[in-house]
């Protein structure tokens, strides 16, 4: 037999031995790899969608938030919700309450709020205010934003530049302040969860 003979004679047989039951195989594999992945994506979606409590006695205020996001009560706030994921700045939301009288309207606690932002935050500006009738009656929403950079000089980082937006409004003598911070370019992204945290707020 010649040398090109036994070559036809070796593809021939290596066709043959390539039976259905090695296509099903394969297509097999690729079956379960899209049903693994599809599976894994809706376990990862529903686990974004759970929410988990947070109850003030103090405050008088219950909310519902993400899962899986850190929470601190010891500040200045009544609480700050963030996500330790999104990086390099989290995404927050910050419930907070300022005592006011009736001589003290909502616009009144928000310009205070602007003058100690300006002092303490970089290139800090307001990029909009509104007043309108809502889920929480009268409330004043205001857009902000300003300059996020690390203190420490040791750690490298590019500033970040991070959108915010306060809905305040009126509970009896306080006024309460419900802020939303995310990085510019997850802002829009991660609203729809804030919105969703905001409609659970009790008081």
């Amino acid at each position: 037999m010649s040398e090109q003979s036994a070559i036809e004679s070796r593809r021939a047989w290596s066709r043959s031995e390539y039976t259905k039951n090695d296509r099903f195989s394969e297509v097999l594999v690729i079956a379960l790899f899209v049903v693994f992945f599809g599976l894994g994506l809706l376990i990862q979606q529903r686990a974004s969608n759970r929410l988990w409590t947070y109850s003030s006695r103090e405050a008088g205020i219950d909310a519902a938030y993400p899962a899986g996001w850190l929470y601190d009560d010891r500040g200045d706030y009544v609480v700050k919700f963030s996500d330790p994921k999104e990086r390099p700045f989290n995404t927050q939301f910050i419930i907070s309450v300022i005592p006011a009288g009736d001589q003290a309207s909502v616009r009144t606690v928000l310009d205070g709020q602007t003058v100690q932002r300006s002092s303490d935050l970089a290139a800090y500006r307001v990029l909009d205010v509104n007043e309108s009738t809502g889920y929480f009656g009268d409330t004043v929403t205001m857009d902000f934003a300003y300059v996020d950079a690390d203190p420490n000089p040791f750690v490298q980082r590019l500033p970040v530049v991070v959108l915010g937006r306060d809905i305040l409004f009126r509970d009896g003598d306080r006024v309460v302040i419900v802020t939303y911070m995310a990085q510019e370019g997850t802002f829009n992204e991660s609203l729809p969860t804030f919105e969703r945290f905001l409609t659970s707020i009790q008081y």
